[in-house]
C-alpha cells in the first residue's frame, strides 16, 4: 500500500520522518519537495553570494560538512 502525505510546515517534515523511520515496517520509497518557484528577491539574493564568492569577498563551507553538522543533532 502507498500513501501520500502533504506536510505543510516546513519546520516539522525532519520531526515527521524521524519518527517514521522508527517503525520497522515502514519503508520510505521516495521524498519530493515542494517545487515551488522561489521569488526573485531570494534569486537576486542567492546571485549576490555566489558573485561575492567569485571575487574572493566571502567563503562557502560544503553542503556535505554542513549537513553533517546538523545530523548530529538531535530534533
Amino acid at each position: 500500500m502507498e500513501l501520500t502525505i502533504n506536510i505543510k510546515e516546513q519546520q516539522k517534515v525532519a520531526f515527521f520522518l524521524k519518527l517514521l523511520h522508527e517503525f520497522s515496517y515502514i519503508e520510505i520509497m521516495d521524498i519530493k519537495e515542494d517545487e515551488t518557484p522561489f521569488p526573485n528577491e531570494h534569486k537576486k539574493l542567492l546571485e549576490s553570494r555566489l558573485e561575492r564568492i567569485e571575487n574572493n569577498e566571502a567563503t562557502f563551507k560544503s553542503w556535505d560538512l554542513i549537513k553533517a553538522k546538523y545530523e548530529k543533532k538531535e530534533i
